[in-house]
């Protein structure tokens, strides 16, 4: 497995496509709540919810996270939902998923203690993760390989609503 970071738009997409991979995995939401059309606070939307099915299911399972209409979290869902879009017109699967819910049913630490994190990853046996220091992001991205992995071959868990984006996460307990 290959890891680093990749910053601005031109460079993901220039490794996607040199990559060719068979599906995409975004940390970032990548559809609105149901009743939203926008992320603006001057939408007539903006009243309606701040909440997807699947942040209402992480909830209720206990698992943290930051709402899509909370200050940097609604670039993070813009940028995401441009790049899936993106991606699709390309012709690539892409989906949705939360490192910090995948590390939390997996019983691992999240990326504050990077430490902890790392020793809780090395469990599947990645060749080239013990080889360098890798940031809590990137971290953060092998978990969502490691959720892809399982979304391909077909023994992941989905959340939420399709006309949302479901959220895909490791088999739940």
């Amino acid at each position: 497995m290959k890891v680093g970071h990749l910053f601005g738009d031109d460079d993901i997409f220039a490794t996607v496509d040199t990559v060719a991979p068979h599906l995409i995995a975004i940390d970032a939401p990548l559809g609105l709540p149901a009743g939203r059309c926008c992320l603006l606070n001057t939408c007539a939307c903006a009243g309606t919810t701040h909440f997807r099915v699947s942040d209402y299911e992480l909830r209720r399972m206990g698992i943290r996270f930051f709402p899509m209409t909370l200050g940097p979290m609604r670039q993070l869902t813009q940028r995401g939902m441009h790049l899936k879009a993106a991606f699709e017109d390309r012709g690539l699967t892409v989906i949705e998923t939360y490192p910090g819910a995948a590390q939390d049913i997996w019983g691992i630490p999240r990326q504050r203690d990077v430490v902890g994190l790392r020793r809780g990853l090395s469990r599947f046996r990645l060749q080239g993760l013990h080889r360098s220091e890798p940031s809590p992001h990137v971290l953060d991205a092998v978990t969502c390989a490691l959720v892809g992995q399982l979304y391909l071959s077909g023994t992941a868990a989905s959340i939420g609503s399709p006309d949302e984006a479901l959220m895909i996460l490791p088999p739940l307990p």
